[in-house]
């Protein structure tokens, strides 16, 4: 976890909960969302999975959304290039974003290129 800069801020609780939400979303057999990283070299076809897997989701009435790695770099990541240190933001921003979708019920499919090999050992565990 990165270094808190900001030093006038709470972290505020929820007074709904994470199963709450998802009941209200309609459980899909107790089903409450999460979220799935699809991690590879660029053009390895994560974005094409995932886009699939968010169709088949919706059709089934489970609530879903796909992050795509050049869509969050036209907005909310914009503002950041390819280094080293603006790749690791990137996926900071992103793994926040994600965090949100699922606490809320929906499932975050995630398609994030990773260059780096040492990321890559890394994210798989």
């Amino acid at each position: 976890m990165g270094t808190q800069v900001a030093t006038n801020v709470t972290f505020q609780k929820h007074h709904v909960s994470r199963d709450k939400r998802g009941y209200t979303l309609g459980r899909h057999r107790g089903f409450r969302g999460c979220t799935v990283w699809f991690t590879g070299l660029s053009g390895a076809g994560k974005t094409s999975i995932s886009f699939h897997l968010e169709e088949w989701l919706i059709s089934r009435g489970i609530s879903a959304y796909g992050l795509d790695g050049d869509n969050i770099r036209t907005g909310l990541n914009q503002d950041l290039g390819f280094s080293p240190k603006d790749r690791k933001e990137n996926i900071r921003r992103v793994a926040e974003v994600a965090k949100l979708f699922a606490d809320s019920g929906t499932n975050a499919l995630c398609s994030f290129g990773s260059p780096f090999a040492a990321v890559r050992m890394k994210e798989n565990g």
